[in-house]
């Protein structure tokens, strides 16, 4: 006689993970946390000593233009990640990759040059390379592929010059294009360079600074942008539609501020300029955010279907009565 099995239609659960995918009495687990205490050791040594260039990089970052002013938070995004894929770099097999010892006494070399000829960005970028290519030294290529996106996101935190030298042609072109805009809406303007004059002069003068070329916005969008497509999105070429997206609206973003200064002071007079500013960063990059997400929804929408029904024959459509 059979005996019937009740289902009680609950799938059960699956164990959750550990916190951390390692025993912390396994032997071979010391030996690689012991090892990896030394080189954090000699990585501190080399690149956080008092006259490091270490010092000449938080200088920068105190400065006037705050250009970069987002890179404390850099290192704490990478760290998100790499706990994020803890358990796929522990999973993944592991190999001596000998030739990447030729990496690490590359990364060593561009410290010493660096370091002598007071290069720190070449040192940064130095630093950047040493922590990827001591764990593909040790452990293989499998795992330097998972740390590949986690620790090159610190290349954002360096300010590269090629970056930097695009202020002054974004400062020109964001001053031309604003007060094109403005003379056209019926604000008469006058422009000067980087500087937009009111006419008749004395309303009020905008001076389109470093800060305001709209650079620190787009590193900053292009930044969340990319952390954000590794993040929610699994295939490259939608990684990088969000990537490029965030280049042209961090730059229209821009140009609605300076447009707006001006429009801001043609009816209430220069000090309320300085009062727009205050809060105009903000009240511009939320809607940047904004159309970046929008981008991000249009990635998941079904052309195809969309094309078949605008284009649909008018004789296919069926009508009732």
């Amino acid at each position: 006689m059979a005996v019937e099995t009740k289902t009680t239609g609950l799938a059960e659960r699956p164990a959750p993970k550990p916190l951390l995918p390692f025993d912390w009495k396994d032997r071979q687990t010391q030996v690689n946390l012991l090892l990896a205490a030394v080189v954090a050791g000699l990585i501190g040594y080399l690149y956080f000593r008092v006259d490091s260039f270490w010092y000449s990089y938080m200088g920068y970052l105190r400065g006037p233009d705050q250009m970069y002013s987002h890179a404390p938070l850099i290192p704490l995004v990478s760290l998100w990640l790499l706990w994020r894929a803890r358990y796929s770099l522990f999973e993944a097999p592991r190999q001596t990759t000998t030739w990447a010892a030729g990496l690490v006494a590359l990364a060593l070399m561009m410290f010493f040059v660096g370091h002598k000829t007071e290069l720190w960005r070449l040192g940064l970028i130095s630093l950047i390379l040493l922590l990827w290519s001591i764990p593909m030294f040790l452990w293989g290529w499998q795992v330097a592929k998972r740390l590949m996106f986690p620790v090159g996101f610190l290349l954002f935190a360096v300010p590269l010059n090629f970056v930097v030298g695009m202020t002054n042609p974004l400062k020109r072109m964001v001053s031309a294009t604003a007060a094109a805009i403005l003379n056209l809406i019926g604000v008469p303007v006058e422009r000067l360079g980087a500087q937009i004059f009111s006419v008749p002069q004395g309303r009020f003068q905008l001076e389109v600074a470093d800060a305001c070329s709209g650079i620190n916005s787009l590193i900053a969008l292009v930044t969340l942008a990319t952390v954000y497509g590794y993040v929610v999105r699994e295939r490259n070429w939608q990684r990088w539609v969000l990537v490029l997206a965030a280049v042209p609206l961090a730059m229209l973003g821009n140009l609605v501020r300076v447009t707006s200064s001006g429009v801001v002071g043609s009816m209430f007079g220069q000090e309320a300029i300085g009062v727009f500013d205050k809060f105009s960063t903000f009240v511009v990059f939320i809607p940047a955010i904004a159309m970046l997400l929008l981008v991000d929804r249009l990635l998941d929408m079904d052309y195809r279907a969309l094309k078949k029904r605008l284009f649909r024959p008018s004789g296919a459509r069926s009508w009732n009565g």
